[in-house]
């Protein structure tokens, strides 16, 4: 019988320099049956190039080239369009898996259990000034399947976290659960758009988490990432959506009201940091 496919979206801009790490952890997976749908955003840096190679080589690297910068809403939506897999997964260019068996195992858990929305696991935190791996992300209340009222009291308890650098999705939740309304989304929650989509999902079918590694988030001390060059009066609306749109999915325990005031008042307190004001 043959493997269900596994589309991977990718966006590239700029990022050749990380490119073959990215394609490398991809392409080596031991589950065969994938396509790379890479949609490079006008890169100038010598990406497109580097794209081409890789395609001319294997066929599971689709790439679609925009012929100057459109930014990341743009790219995010081109590669969603073009997903054709039972089974989804989301990577930027310079961040790379390192769990070679992370498809094989996910596309294994998944069939076999049809409530969670997603597989995953750890996110490892890499500095890229220093090329050192510093901490991670990425747990549950238990191993195994999680429900979604665990995962959502987790959540905001803080001892819940989905990080989507480390979840396989069935691609047919993913889109009922967001990925059909990905331009608007990206116009309302911008950088805290995954953070959503991954706890919407994840508090409508549940999850399966296995604490094991399964990638590695590039971070960067000069504060070169998207979330950390937004203002605190961004951040603060956009968690603000983030919790209104959580909140229709209808869950609720005892403590949640208090469990929200907390969680606004820690993200908020989160994002002054990240913006140095604090």
């Amino acid at each position: 019988m043959k493997e269900p496919l596994v589309s991977v979206i990718l966006c590239n801009y700029n990022h050749a320099r990380y490119l073959r790490q990215c394609l490398a952890g991809l392409l080596g997976q031991t589950h065969k049956n994938i396509q790379i749908a890479i949609t490079d955003d006008g890169s100038t840096d010598g990406s497109q190039d580097l794209i081409r190679e890789y395609a001319a080589k294997d066929p599971r690297v689709e790439p679609n080239f925009f012929p100057k910068n459109r930014g990341v809403a743009d790219a995010l939506c081109d590669c969603v369009s073009r997903a054709r897999g039972k089974y989804l997964y989301g990577v930027s260019a310079d961040d790379f898996v390192i769990n070679m068996d992370f498809f094989k195992r996910g596309v294994q858990i998944l069939e076999a259990d049809a409530r969670p929305a997603g597989y995953y696991g750890i996110t490892g935190i890499y500095v890229a000034e220093k090329e050192q791996l510093t901490g991670g992300m990425g747990s549950a209340e238990v191993e195994g399947y999680n429900t979604p009222l665990q995962l959502c009291e987790g959540f905001l308890k803080f001892r819940v976290a989905v990080t989507s650098l480390s979840c396989l999705w069935r691609r047919d939740m993913y889109m009922a659960g967001g990925g059909n309304e990905m331009p608007e989304l990206m116009r309302t929650l911008q950088s805290v758009v995954d953070n959503y989509l991954s706890h919407n999902l994840a508090w409508r079918h549940g999850m399966y988490y296995e604490k094991t590694p399964i990638a590695c988030q590039r971070v960067f001390e000069a504060k070169s990432n998207f979330s950390s060059r937004q203002t605190i009066w961004n951040l603060a609306a956009w968690f603000a959506e983030m919790e209104r749109r959580l909140r229709q999915v209808g869950l609720n325990y005892p403590e949640m009201e208090k469990d929200w005031e907390r969680w606004r008042a820690l993200m908020l307190m989160d994002s002054l940091k990240k913006s140095g004001v604090v």
